[in-house]
């Protein structure tokens, strides 16, 4: 019996029963040589990443990890679903040459695909024409800025927003991404000069607003995943965390003093316990520069005046700086490493 698929080749296909195969199909990969992955977890969001083979754990790796959710299950498991159906269709591909074959050898027609069949009067001609195999196109994959790699095991890998754990050996990375954050901050920050000689001042005091306002949504999106995660583990489900972040936490994140009241109404813990007045302040009084940037040019308003109670006046431009915009991150980064240490790592 001719078998259905040609052993070796490309694909190393090899037999292994009487009617089982086993072939080895290699995954495309990016231009930076990561593939992609999906959490097997069907209530994950957004469940998509992609890894750099040859980094992290490559040897005797039996479980993995969902850098979101932490599912946890073996790597083999973690294909995304453009990935299975590329895979189906080679294997759809390499079985035409198999079934006519076959066919060719059930009808007697051997490797020319003709035979002719004579009795008495009667003469029959049989031929098998060979279609073109389908074409087989690559799965299409997203596109991921934010790659890190993992201070425990060495994994390169991507993900989208502020992912939580390492897929290979399953570490809480999170402040490795925060800080892979900041870094495109702090790199902004040290191009400033040569942008101010080479584009004029406006573009480089235009390029610190940006990092302030970048800093500041930094700040909002380390806060909301570190409330998430923690009212999680609280055991509040999906519905009630997406109601308390609708209808109590809102923007409020972006506000020093109110994100500070956030986490006291919610978790009963001041986020601003480990750092001094002063720098809380200083902070604050950095933060509340974006409100005018971002909504109104940058010209001072009378909500900003309020706010700060600043002696600048209303109609001029609030000006920031580099050594504001390096304190807010520093300041930043030491809130957030601390709160996520009493948060997570309590023996700690």
């Amino acid at each position: 019996m001719t078998p259905l698929f040609k052993e070796g080749g490309l694909y190393k296909i090899r037999r292994t029963g009487r009617e089982l195969y086993e072939m080895s199909i290699p995954l495309p990969s990016d231009a930076d040589g990561r593939t992609a992955r999906e959490c097997p977890s069907s209530d994950c969001s957004p469940g998509y990443f992609k890894v750099k083979s040859g980094t992290g754990i490559t040897g005797n790796h039996t479980t993995a990890y969902c850098p979101y959710c932490r599912f946890s299950t073996s790597p083999g498991k973690f294909f995304t679903t453009r990935q299975l159906d590329y895979a189906k269709a080679v294997m759809k591909r390499e079985a035409i040459g198999g079934i006519e074959a076959a066919v060719k050898d059930a009808l007697g027609m051997g490797g020319s695909g003709r035979r002719t069949i004579v009795d008495g009067l009667i003469k029959v001609e049989l031929s098998l024409k060979s279609s073109n195999p389908p074409p087989v196109q690559k799965p299409f994959e997203q596109i991921l800025q934010r790659a890190v790699v993992c201070p425990e095991c060495g994994l390169d890998h991507a993900v989208f927003g502020l992912a939580t754990w390492c897929h290979d050996c399953g570490a809480d990375i999170f402040l490795t991404h925060v800080e892979a954050e900041l870094a495109v901050v702090g790199t902004m920050l040290m191009d400033v000069s040569r942008r101010s000689e080479q584009l004029g001042k406006r573009i480089a005091a235009r390029d610190i607003e940006n990092c302030l306002e970048d800093v500041v949504s930094i700040y909002e999106a380390v806060l909301r995943a570190m409330l998430v995660r923690q009212l999680t583990g609280t055991g509040k489900t999906s519905d009630e965390i997406h109601g308390i972040l609708k209808d109590c936490v809102r923007n409020k994140l972006q506000n020093i003093w109110l994100s500070q009241q956030v986490f006291q109404e919610l978790l009963a813990i001041d986020i601003f316990e480990t750092v001094s007045p002063q720098q809380t302040e200083t902070l604050r009084q950095i933060f509340e520069k974006r409100h005018p940037i971002t909504h109104n040019l940058g010209v001072v308003d009378k909500k900003y005046l309020e706010r700060l109670r600043s002696a600048e006046r209303e109609g001029h431009e609030v000006l920031v700086n580099l050594d504001e915009v390096n304190a807010a991150v520093s300041i930043m980064r030491d809130v957030v490493t601390r709160l996520h240490a009493r948060l997570f790592s309590p023996s700690l």
